[in-house]
C-alpha cells in the first residue's frame, strides 16, 4: 500500500508539527522523483501546502 503523503501532511499541520509536515513534503518530494508516486498525488500535496503551509 503506498504512502499517503497528503494525509499525513494534513494531519501534521492539524497537530501543529510544522517540522514533520515540511519532512513528509520533503520525502514525497523525493517519492516523486523516484517514481514512487504520481502527479496528481505530488499536486494535490503541492496544493494543500500551499493553502495550509507549515509555519
Amino acid at each position: 500500500m503506498p504512502t499517503d503523503y497528503l494525509a499525513q501532511y494534513r494531519q501534521a499541520i492539524t497537530d501543529g508539527n510544522h517540522d514533520f509536515a515540511r519532512t513528509i513534503l520533503t520525502t514525497a518530494v523525493s517519492a516523486a522523483q523516484a517514481g514512487a508516486i504520481g502527479p496528481h498525488q505530488i499536486r494535490a500535496l503541492v496544493e494543500e501546502a500551499k493553502a495550509n503551509p507549515p509555519k
